[in-house]
């Protein structure tokens, strides 16, 4: 709707994503009035308490292909609060969609963002953390449009080679 922030979360929609952390802090916001619309893309054995713990969200099931460039195109940020995530290719494609990103600092994804410049960093599990970082993105459409633009180029620039050697080095720990 007009006026509204879109937060996106693409993935599998299950408990250890932390959906419930995410819910939580909307949940927060809303009732403090920020006009932000959370748009979630994706199924799982969650779904059905994640619609019952935020009803104001938008939930499309699993996207692919064109469907899923438009649910890029159609947000203002992205929120990825999972702290059992290896990589994150959903990440580099919220980057790649030019989108700020809120990552946890537990994880692999906190690797693909730099603090402040192309996203947040927030504190693993931490909902005061969590829900500042979403109100700071949802509240500064220059801060986001200029961390989308960041995100977008970090993308653009990433040597693929030299990630996938710290992935896989990083895999073997």
């Amino acid at each position: 709707r007009e006026g509204e922030i879109g937060a996106l979360y693409v993935g599998r929609v299950s408990r250890e994503k932390n959906l419930d952390l995410s819910a939580a802090a909307f949940r927060r916001l809303l009732a403090q009035g920020v006009p932000i619309r959370p748009l979630i893309v994706g199924d799982g054995p969650y779904a059905t308490t994640m619609r019952e713990l935020l009803p104001e969200g938008i939930y499309t099931g699993s996207l692919h292909g064109e469907e899923l460039a438009t649910a890029y195109a159609s947000a203002d940020f992205f929120v990825f609060p999972s702290t059992t995530d290896t990589f994150g290719n959903v990440v580099i494609e919220a980057q790649a969609s030019g989108l700020p990103v809120i990552v946890s600092d537990v994880g692999g994804p906190k690797d693909l963002v730099e603090e402040g410049v192309d996203g947040r960093i927030t504190k693993g599990l931490d909902l005061d953390a969590l829900t500042l970082a979403i109100r700071d993105l949802a509240t500064d459409a220059e801060g986001r449009r200029r961390m989308g633009v960041a995100s977008r180029t970090r993308v653009a620039e990433r040597d693929w080679t030299r990630a996938a050697r710290l992935f896989w080095e990083g895999s073997e720990e």
